[in-house]
């Protein structure tokens, strides 16, 4: 959600940081640029394309229109796709995957942040072509979490296990669920709980924090997984997050093992992340309009 201290901040900072010297800097995060676009009012989910190097996918939150946006490296809009036929009523993240030789995008409408919806959604588009204005989705798969609604702003596909990660939001610990994506879409599925993140931040509390942001504090609001499964990145209110797993290791046991966790740029509302094609970056961006840019280089194995 926007606040009117963090849009301020975020105008202020984009009309200085034309050169990279002068936005503000974190250890291993470069800053790459502003958006300000009408069509993105609250940037909420971010995925690389498979079909076009350097292009990415973005879509904003509750109150929008159910539509994808294309940004290319020089952070310009180059389409605004509609997705027919369904709403928009709090789509929270977007993942990219290839599947049979076919781009495909995964969009998260998850968002509950008072807990009241008795179940959520993904919906399944093929990735759009260049001028492509509408596209229609392949599957809506409506599921439901086996504890009761959870507010989620961060998901990930394991498109070769056929599987989704989900986490919660605004919870302590933040949980991680997963969702089986096999089969027909008939029924409301469950996500099962798998696990407990560690603590998502590198630095301790402050002494003296107030109610929401000791809520908030660390909790995700994006996620992106390689294609290979094996690498997930989370990203949280005040880091970025990195967890690998071995081969025959599931995620409970890489969650138990030491994380890795960069301090973000001291900026309001990080809410956007994707690995970017090559797997050795992540783009990541603020959620208030203007959206501030940063490229994340991942740590070496």
């Amino acid at each position: 959600m926007i606040t009117v201290i963090g849009a301020l901040m975020a105008c202020a900072i984009a009309s200085s940081a034309s050169t990279p010297s002068a936005a503000p800097a974190a250890e291993g995060f470069e800053y790459v640029g502003a958006l300000l676009d009408p069509s993105l009012p609250e940037l909420s989910g971010l995925a690389a394309s498979f079909r076009r190097p350097g292009l990415h996918w973005a879509l904003s939150d509750s109150g929008n229109d159910p539509a994808l946006v294309a940004v290319d490296a020089q952070l310009v809009r180059q389409e605004v796709v509609a997705v027919e036929g369904v709403i928009n009523h709090d789509w929270e993240d977007l993942a990219s995957f290839e599947h049979d030789g076919e781009a495909w995008l995964l969009i998260a409408d998850t968002g509950d942040n008072f807990s009241l919806r008795s179940e959520v959604s993904l919906i399944l588009v093929p990735e759009p072509g260049p001028g492509q204005r509408q596209v229609a989705p392949g599957r809506v798969i409506r599921f439901r979490y086996e504890d009761g609604p959870r507010d989620c702003e961060a998901m990930a596909i394991d498109a070769t296990r056929q599987r989704v990660l989900l986490a919660d939001k605004g919870r302590h610990p933040v949980g991680l669920y997963e969702l089986s994506i096999a089969g027909t879409d008939t029924d409301v599925r469950v996500a099962r709980h798998l696990a407990n993140f560690p603590d998502l931040v590198p630095t301790p509390p402050p002494r003296v924090q107030t109610l929401s942001g000791a809520r908030w504090r660390g909790t995700a609001t994006a996620m992106d997984l390689s294609p290979d499964g094996n690498m997930l990145i989370v990203l949280s209110t005040l880091s970025a997050s990195l967890f690998r797993r071995g081969p025959d290791q599931d995620w409970t046991a890489a969650l138990a093992q030491p994380v890795l966790s960069q301090r973000l740029p001291p900026l309001p509302m990080f809410e956007s992340m994707a690995l970017e094609i090559g797997g050795r970056s992540a783009l990541l961006a603020t959620e208030a309009r203007p959206a501030l840019f940063y490229r994340w280089s991942l740590p070496a194995p």
